[in-house]
């Protein structure tokens, strides 16, 4: 069975969404373990919740866009898939942002594994960002190219005139 180009994004992008999700559980359940100074006092920051959050989202419009056109054709929609593509790439930016801005760095983590996880956190954010931001061209570009067109079956004359 031939995959074609977008189903491809689509997995990879899954899969650094798992990662994602991996590293940024990883970071909140560190951030509740440990005080931080007194700072956070048992809460983990809202940047790292919001990429935790982040992932789950990109799970689910992965599982709207990938998997309902093949299987549910009736609750599928064009339009609401570019919107939630379009919504998720925002999400991706501003969380990636954020992430990068609270780690600041780049640092030379040698075995920290928390400094290491942070990192990668910030890096699987902006690929999934970048991702994102593909499969929203690629929608969009979709979406204009059959705008005002019937793209089903041409229907037969059915014999009235034309002005029928």
């Amino acid at each position: 069975m031939a995959l074609g180009f977008v189903p491809i994004v689509h997995i990879v992008a899954a899969l650094f969404s798992i990662v994602e999700l991996g590293l940024t559980a990883y970071l909140a359940s560190s951030f509740d373990s440990v005080s931080w100074y007194g700072y956070y006092r048992g809460a983990s920051p809202s940047r790292v919740n919001f990429m935790v959050f982040n992932s789950v989202w990109s799970l689910l419009v992965l599982l709207y866009v990938g998997v309902t056109p093949l299987y549910l054709t009736s609750w599928f929609h064009k339009l609401a898939a570019l919107a939630l593509n379009a919504v998720t790439t925002i999400f991706w930016f501003a969380g990636a942002i954020a992430l990068a801005v609270f780690v600041g760095g780049p640092w030379s983590c040698g075995a920290n594994s928390f400094c290491g996880a942070e990192e990668a956190a910030v890096a699987f954010g902006f690929f999934l960002w970048a991702l994102f931001t593909f499969l929203t061209v690629l929608d969009a570009l979709e979406a204009l190219r059959s705008r005002g067109h019937n793209t089903g079956a041409a229907q037969k004359p059915t014999g009235a005139y034309p002005g029928a």
